[in-house]
């Protein structure tokens, strides 16, 4: 009776107006970096997902986005439904690049030989700039954050034109190049004079890029398309998408939601094709060849650790299921906090709630810095009506979900949890 007045009191003060720690709307972290090559400082954006605190094995694609004030939020918010929730492409992270005025930024975007718009007196400077982000943004990134050799070049506008000619003068310095509108028309289309010396010509690793253009017709982009449809490079990937409902500043965030899911389009394995033909031992062996093929390593999507558990219930095969998990282990071992949930979550539905809690206490010390594996174990003592240690986890997932910044709706859900318990 003591202990529950005490832990009354703590969850009062904890959710009072006076003493509120909701958490705040991540945007990241902002940065500032001392440039060498540019003899300039520069800020960054740097959002990492979600599940980054709670997957300490995985590692991320990097999208880098230029222009990054200006479309940050916007990309942020459909990154978050996209991977976050909606699991359709991996988790990534995401590094705006702010700029520093539009005159500069401008002059930045431009390719050597050329002039800004409207700035005949500005030569450009994207080679420069483009070496501020090989030699040092990309390793800064990659020494701070658990990166994948997966990255990703994402522009708009000028953006675009920067993204084409960092293709067409380092062809390897990224995986994927996403151009969005590029104006390719500045100082009268004179990019295709390098892209006609580049494209079907050089010999370099195999690339891929992304191409697409709004309600618009003076861009520039159809000439860029002509050479790549006539020269039919080997080494390039090149796919284009028009979209006439789209304007010049609309189309950039619909065409990169559509470009990153058809370069992660094997992330995903459709519920349909999941039910009918995708085994246990068949979803293991294409999600170890996905994530080879993207060069990452973390957790694979809910629906399919859930269609593989369901298997073993449907066919009456629960006995087989330690084998499978060994097997996934090793073939999927980011992917074992997700897989042991799951099998505790139909362990407690079809078995028993004791039977649940064996399974997630087997590895609790080893995730128990989880969020979610917390938060299993906290409902499952609730199953078990053991309110007192219901409690203790779900404040202990509280208490982690503040800590990794967690999205607010996922703190309402463990608080409304903590409030149950203790009306109770």
């Amino acid at each position: 009776m003591i202990k529950k007045t005490i832990q009354l009191f703590f969850l009062l003060i904890l959710f009072s107006p006076q003493y509120s720690l909701a958490a705040q709307l991540s945007i990241g972290e902002r940065l500032k970096l001392n440039s060498t090559h540019l003899n300039e400082e520069r800020e960054i954006q740097v959002l990492l997902p979600e599940s980054y605190q709670s997957n300490k094995e995985a590692n991320y694609p990097v999208i880098y986005l230029l222009d990054g004030d200006y479309i940050f939020h916007g990309v942020s918010g459909m990154l978050d439904f996209l991977a976050n929730k909606a699991q359709l492409i991996p988790d990534v992270i995401l590094v705006g690049i702010a700029d520093k005025g539009t005159d500069v930024y401008r002059q930045y975007m431009t390719p050597a030989g050329l002039t800004a718009p409207f700035k005949k007196e500005d030569g450009g400077k994207a080679e420069l700039f483009l070496t501020f982000l090989e030699k040092e943004l990309k390793p800064y990134i990659n020494s701070h954050y658990r990166t994948a050799n997966n990255s990703i070049l994402v522009g708009h506008s000028m953006g675009g034109l920067f993204v084409l000619n960092a293709l067409l003068e380092s062809p390897s310095s990224f995986e994927n190049f996403v151009s969005m509108s590029p104006s390719v028309w500045l100082n009268d289309h004179e990019i295709m004079t390098k892209a006609k010396g580049f494209i079907g010509k050089s010999k370099h690793k195999p690339t891929s890029l992304y191409l697409s253009l709004g309600d618009e017709e003076r861009q520039g982009v159809y000439g860029v398309l002509q050479l790549l449809d006539e020269s039919q490079p080997k080494n390039i990937d090149w796919h284009f998408a028009h979209y006439p409902s789209e304007n010049h500043n609309s189309v950039n965030l619909v065409a990169l939601r559509a470009d990153l899911k058809n370069i992660f389009n094997s992330w995903r394995v459709p519920n349909k094709k999941l039910e009918s033909s995708m085994t246990p031992e068949k979803i293991l062996a294409h999600y170890q060849k996905v994530l080879s093929s993207l060069a990452i390593n973390q957790p694979i999507p809910t629906p399919s650790i859930k269609s593989a558990i369901r298997y073993f219930y449907r066919q009456d095969r629960q006995a087989d299921i330690p084998a499978f998990m060994a097997k996934m282990k090793k073939k999927l071992p980011s992917s074992e906090q997700a897989f042991i949930i799951m099998q505790a979550s139909y362990a407690g539905h079809f078995d028993s709630p004791k039977a649940a809690l064996k399974v997630l206490q087997n590895t609790e010390k080893r995730f128990d810095y989880s969020v979610e594996y917390t938060k299993s174990i906290a409902a499952t003592y609730m199953q078990l009506d053991n309110t007192d240690l219901a409690i203790d986890y779900y404040t202990k997932a509280l208490t982690l979900a503040k800590a990794y910044k967690a999205n607010q709706w996922q703190i309402n859900i463990i608080e409304a949890k903590l409030l149950e318990l203790e009306t109770e």
